[in-house]
């Protein structure tokens, strides 16, 4: 309930509930299916490589420690599906825990177009309300602190066009590279 000028009434809130985007920074990190090196390695990824914080339910899943290092689950692109999904999820060992720290993939700040893409108002469950559009090579800022995507839909990346007319939207993260 809010009370504006002396009369109460029902107010609705729309919770977006946002995840971690990375950009990695080591060459050939290794996707295991658990946490840790035990586990079999179900993908390999490039530095460079956009990887997306898998939290279900938002809030943010604490990493696990396993064989020296802190391990996070996320989805990993996989170019035979297109996008970010559970078929393509994964552990991959975020730092080391024994030594001088060496972080395998980092917070991404901005994002670049890799091919002629748009902003979207709607990110749940499929991107839906047309923003404007944009050019490949074009630079978007992030949003919140840090590049997030949505939680319902881990390829709705939540952006701000600060060249534009400062337009904040979600836009496809398939179609984006996180710097």
């Amino acid at each position: 309930m809010v009370k504006h000028r002396g009369i109460w009434s029902k107010c609705l809130v729309a919770l977006v509930v946002l995840i971690v985007v990375y950009d990695v920074k080591t060459s050939g990190l290794n996707v295991r299916s658990g946490p840790g090196t035990s586990y079999p390695i179900i993908a390999q990824v490039s530095m460079g490589t956009d990887l997306v914080n898998y939290t279900p339910n938002g809030g943010g899943t604490p990493p696990i420690s396993a064989d020296n290092q802190e391990w996070l689950r996320n989805y990993y692109p996989n170019p035979s599906i297109g996008y970010y999904a559970n078929a393509a999820l994964g552990w991959s060992a975020y730092y080391n825990t024994v030594g001088p720290t060496v972080f395998n993939y980092s917070d991404a700040y901005v994002a670049k177009t890799s091919r002629v893409t748009i902003m979207y108002s709607s990110s749940c469950t499929n991107l839906s309300g047309a923003i404007k559009g944009f050019s490949a090579n074009y630079y978007l800022q992030n949003f919140d602190p840090e590049l997030k995507a949505d939680t319902c839909n881990p390829n709705a990346w939540r952006l701000r066009d600060y060249q534009g007319n400062m337009e904040s939207g979600y836009v496809n993260g398939w179609d984006l590279k996180a710097e």
